[in-house]
């Protein structure tokens, strides 16, 4: 009924890379680039320079891919690693004395930055900011409607209540406790 399909002989194609990886290096590029349109493939000078160099790399390193590197050979964020590979507590001009005997230079400045963008930083997530408005009373003079920003998680009810205290100043703040305390007493009575 249906006829039966031959098999194919399935000769996978050569990738131009492998082409260029299975001729000879000493073998000239411009050389390489007729052997390949011979072949079927269409290569440029360029093309088999940067293959050799790929894989030469490849070879000096070890059977895996050579690891990304920055412009000038240094690999990624070395000073960085170096900084967050020494305990947070270690003072700053320490961590630079040890960066001298590792051949780098570091600022007090890029240490602390470091420090405060590095894996501690990263491990806690800021809460979401809450707004809290002060009451329009308590801002007489000051600018209606404002309102202060803190963080969740910051700290304790003490700490909102600091941070209110220097929205509003100090003397009057403490004007506002006062008569705060005198509305307290007076429920009492």
């Amino acid at each position: 009924m249906a006829a039966k399909k031959s098999k194919k002989a399935s000769s996978k194609p050569v990738s131009k890379s492998a082409f260029v990886r299975g001729l000879p290096t000493t073998l000239p590029a411009r050389d390489v680039v007729a052997k390949a349109k011979a072949a079927g493939l269409k290569l440029s000078d360029r093309y088999v320079h940067v293959i050799r160099s790929i894989a030469k790399r490849a070879a000096k390193k070890g059977n895996g891919a050579a690891p990304a590197a920055r412009r000038g050979g240094r690999p990624i964020s070395s000073k960085r690693t170096f900084v967050l590979s020494l305990p947070p507590s270690l003072p700053a001009t320490d961590v630079i004395e040890r960066a001298k005997t590792q051949g780098m230079t570091l600022t007090t400045n890029y240490v602390y930055k470091i420090r405060s963008r590095g894996a501690a930083a990263s491990e806690r997530a800021p809460a979401p900011a809450t707004r809290i408005e002060l009451p329009s009373k308590a801002l007489r003079g000051k600018g209606r409607g404002r309102a202060i920003y803190m963080r969740d998680g910051d700290g304790s009810q003490d700490e909102r209540f600091v941070a209110l205290v220097l929205d509003v100043g100090l003397s009057r703040a403490a004007a506002l406790l006062d008569q705060l305390r005198n509305r307290v007493q007076g429920i009492r009575i």
